[in-house]
């Protein structure tokens, strides 16, 4: 919980919120114990579906701040169910924010790629919102079991190096919040940009996918303001919430809360530019066709490149690679030694006894 003071006001037993909505109607940035009493009162369950749609909007209205986002994130891990997991060094995780153009989830691919190179990863992520597929719904048309309490994904991570957090089983705060939106009918942050800071087991390194170009800057000041060691945030100027393999991608790597920018193309790292048409996505049977095509040697194309491209970048992060060219080379491997494969069938089988 947190631990700034309560900065609701009682009213007849219930919890007022009118003064924070006053302020976020008048343009005021919130402070961190105001914050984190919205958060804390969301997960007790002391507001009404009319009070939180009613922070949602006014939030929404006036903007989140980089600090006011970062502080939601905090509150958000500070109320959610813990995942203690016993492993050497720091957790990996590829959850973006969903919402660019319909790929075939290659953010779920890229974790599992990334578990076959010994890197341990928590993926987090839940079933789709704004596209036919999530990281949940392909994962479970792969056959894992993505519905795991926290004793049995961290089982799994410390026996076959990956699990899928299953976020709605671990976030009391995400629950609250989605009647609220669902019925507002806007997409705020809470869906969006928030689900890739606040993995339950702590990740620390991590790929970001941002389905906005200006979301770039935010989620790079904001995990700057937090507890992450190795980050790339990432957007394709074309759509993509991913590293793009049909033109430039606009990123951001922060290291230690240092933060750089710079610009991409798949020419930088000996790949062929494609189209969307090539690598697009459909329904979640339709992209686990797609992984394993990948994954068995039947996929050569722009699939397989664009996984790669991915994937590579989340080696960098996780130390396994010096760049994300070398990393390349790395996921190539990884994939034509039959690694990957093996790693995806572990995890099939072993979700399914953990």
């Amino acid at each position: 919980m947190g631990s700034e003071g309560d900065a609701l006001i009682v009213e007849n037993g219930k919890k007022t919120i009118t003064p924070i909505l006053s302020k976020l109607t008048e343009n005021f940035d919130l402070e961190r114990s105001e914050i984190y009493s919205v958060i804390d009162a969301i997960s007790a369950g002391q507001l009404s579906d009319v009070q939180i749609a009613g922070f949602l909007v006014g939030l929404l209205s006036k903007g989140p701040s980089i600090k006011e986002v970062a502080y939601i994130a905090q509150a958000m891990r500070n109320n959610c169910v813990p995942l203690k997991v016993a492993v050497e060094g720091d957790l990996t995780d590829t959850c973006g924010t969903g919402g660019g153009l319909t790929t075939f989830n290659v953010s779920s691919a890229n974790a599992v790629l990334a578990a076959a190179a010994g890197i341990p990863v928590a993926k987090h992520g839940s079933r789709s919102i704004s596209s036919p597929s999530g990281s949940a719904d392909v994962l479970e048309a792969l056959g894992v079991v993505i519905d795991l309490q926290p004793e049995q994904a961290a089982r799994l991570i410390e026996t076959v190096g990956i699990s899928f957090i299953y976020a709605p089983n671990f976030h009391p705060v995400m629950l609250k919040v989605f009647g609220p939106e669902n019925q507002l009918g806007v997409k705020t942050i809470f869906f969006t940009i928030i689900g890739p800071l606040i993995n339950p087991a702590g990740a620390r390194n991590h790929t970001i996918g941002v389905y906005r170009p200006e979301l770039v800057n935010m989620m790079a000041g904001v995990v700057a303001e937090m507890d992450f060691n190795h980050v790339i945030i990432a957007h394709g100027l074309d759509g993509l919430d991913e590293i793009s393999l049909i033109g430039k991608t606009s990123i951001a790597e922060i290291t230690n809360g240092a933060i750089k920018y710079y610009e991409v193309v798949p020419e930088d790292f000996g790949l062929k530019r494609c189209t969307i048409r090539d690598i697009a996505g459909g329904s979640p049977e339709f992209n686990a066709g797609v992984i394993r095509d990948i994954f068995s040697g039947a996929e050569k194309g722009p699939r397989r490149d664009f996984l790669l491209l991915n994937n590579a970048a989340t080696l960098y992060v996780s130390g396994k690679a010096t760049s994300i060219r070398e990393g390349i080379d790395l996921s190539r491997s990884l994939i034509d030694s039959g690694a990957a494969m093996r790693k995806l069938d572990e995890l099939i089988e072993a979700s399914k006894s953990v």
